[in-house]
């Protein structure tokens, strides 16, 4: 994985897979994740900055809207809960 540190990015489209970022500032550019490859960021200011999910990541957030949308709220909750770092922590998705 590539490590970018320091830098300051401005007004830019900014590719995150298969990069970390360590101790950069984003003013007003568009974070855009494709689900490809990993990315990482430690230390980072976001400022006026967006994200943008395409591809695989696209779909996967699709699919976790139409669940919700679907009844299966319960389900997407709990994931997110996981996320937050509030939900069990055995690695296991959330059963339906």
């Amino acid at each position: 994985m590539q490590t970018i540190e320091n830098q300051t990015f401005t007004g830019k489209r900014i590719p995150l897979d298969g990069t970390q970022f360590v101790n950069c500032t984003f003013e007003r550019c568009v974070l855009v994740f494709r689900g490809e490859d990993g990315t990482a960021m430690q230390g980072c200011q976001i400022h006026e900055t967006g994200f943008v999910f395409e591809g695989s990541a696209a779909k996967t957030i699709e699919l976790m809207a139409a669940m919700h949308q679907g009844g299966f709220q319960e389900m997407v909750e709990a994931t997110i809960a996981t996320i937050r770092g509030e939900g069990p922590q055995d690695g296991g998705a959330a059963q339906a």
